[in-house]
């Protein structure tokens, strides 16, 4: 809830505007504590029953009043999930409603007596991320304004973190901001291939991101060439590979990966369009034979709500690059049976183990991945810079804004649990010659052998 701030003329302009004594907790308590102890203290020399009513009811009051306080901080302790973080919420909400104080952002009339102080809100997900809820009164429209006052308002462990993304809520009533550490390189650079190897349907994809299939399910890289998305869907084939028992049918309409069929079976790669779709027929097969097998599982263990990942079913993937291209080869009726076979899997895939790990060059509608399949995808990362007025960001996170041009092998990413989209850096399979056929070839093995 916003507070009236008050002009205080003895002040310089930096620092004018102050919360009147009012408004806060300790004057009211101090106050209490000794209107309480006069009373007692007059109650010890003149025995009057209403006085000594008045003691038990100020004391009460001071007890609410520091039992209410005290589990308001309780709660926010626990949603902050530890002290260290409630104090840095605490200190960093402080921190930038005096930075608006000092730029004006909040009143531009710097002569004027009174300015109304939005409620402000931070949320501590360091070393991921802080996120910044502003509440939006009128006057306030200038978004970018906002983020870079809000950037401006750190220090100390926290002075590398600024806004990376910001949009206005649907309703108009709260700007939220997420900021970031710009300064830390998120780059995951593994050196061998067993320490790129993870534990069944669990992909990492930067330092600080590691994600569960099973619970968010299909992965979507967006990139024009030279973005590092060949190089995303490498390390994602590479990691997948390495689980036992997953099987990974991979879609190469523009035959990059022609080379596995040295050693990888031929009946998981498919080129041509009507080999794509005759491939994605048989995963829906397999689709259809695990729901009557979770079906099964269900009913010997009469529990309700399992997935084929609770029975240890291994994964299976469906991984096709160039989306936009590979149905640009189809006719009309093939288009429209791999846009329906797609949604199929992508539909009823989670529950079973069953996942799409796609790429394209673009987010925007007329590129070929249909508004149904996107919003089904848990993950969703865009490589490189966009140009236009951000519709790409738009068209694959919703209604977000990012900050500024990324530099190359970068991105922007939105996972489930995540309101705003966060930056984002492609491995490096370079660093190490992780990249290499052979390499690859290793990691199939590996998945074989269990």
């Amino acid at each position: 809830m916003a507070t009236i701030y008050k002009r205080n003329a003895k002040r310089n302009a930096q620092k004018v505007y102050k919360r009147p004594i009012y408004t806060l907790f300790l004057p009211w308590l101090i106050a209490a504590l000794v209107i309480s102890g006069l009373i007692t203290l007059i109650n010890s020399f003149v025995a009057v029953v209403w006085l000594q009513v008045a003691v038990y009811l100020i004391w009460s009051l001071v007890v609410i009043m520091i039992a209410l306080r005290s589990y308001g901080i309780y709660r926010s302790i626990r949603s902050a999930g530890s002290i260290r973080r409630y104090r840095v919420e605490q200190r960093s909400a402080k921190d930038i409603t005096r930075n608006l104080l000092a730029t004006m952002t909040l009143n531009r009339q710097q002569d004027s007596p009174h300015v109304t102080v939005p409620d402000v809100t931070v949320i501590d997900r360091t070393p991921s991320h802080l996120t910044v809820k502003i509440e939006k009164l009128a006057g306030m429209y200038d978004l970018d304004r906002l983020a870079e006052d809000v950037s401006g308002s750190f220090r100390g462990r926290l002075a590398n973190y600024a806004v990376t993304s910001s949009r206005i809520t649907t309703n108009g009533n709260e700007f939220v901001l997420t900021l970031e550490d710009v300064g830390s390189d998120r780059t995951w650079r593994p050196a061998t291939l067993e320490e790129m190897k993870q534990p069944s349907h669990v992909l990492k994809l930067q330092k600080d991101l590691t994600i569960n299939l099973a619970d968010s399910p299909h992965l979507i890289f967006y990139g024009k060439s030279g973005s590092g998305k060949s190089t995303s869907l490498i390390s994602v084939l590479m990691q997948a590979l390495m689980w036992a028992g997953s099987q990974i049918y991979i879609a190469d309409p523009k035959r990059e990966f022609s080379a596995l069929s040295d050693f990888y079976p031929a009946d998981r790669l498919a080129v041509e369009a009507d080999e794509v779709i005759a491939m994605l027929n048989r995963v829906c097969d397999i689709v259809r034979d695990r729901q009557i097998v979770v079906s099964d599982g269900v009913r010997k263990r009469q529990k309700m709500g399992l997935r084929a990942y609770d029975l240890g079913l291994p994964p299976v993937l469906v991984m096709i690059d160039e989306v936009s291209a590979l149905m640009a080869s189809m006719d009309s009726k093939a288009k429209k049976e791999f846009l329906s076979l797609l949604t199929q899997i992508v539909m009823k895939g989670r529950s079973v183990s069953c996942f799409l790990i796609l790429g394209n060059q673009s987010a925007l509608a007329d590129k070929g991945i249909t508004t149904d399949i996107r919003g089904q995808i848990a993950t969703k990362i865009v490589l490189g810079k966009v140009g236009g007025n951000g519709e790409e960001y738009r068209m694959a996170f919703g209604e977000v804004a990012t900050k500024g041009a990324v530099e190359r092998f970068t991105g922007y990413y939105l996972t489930d649990g995540l309101e705003q989209p966060l930056l984002y850096a492609v491995t490096d399979l370079h660093s190490h010659n992780l990249n290499d056929l052979k390499t690859i070839k290793k990691a199939y093995e590996i998945g074989k052998k269990g």
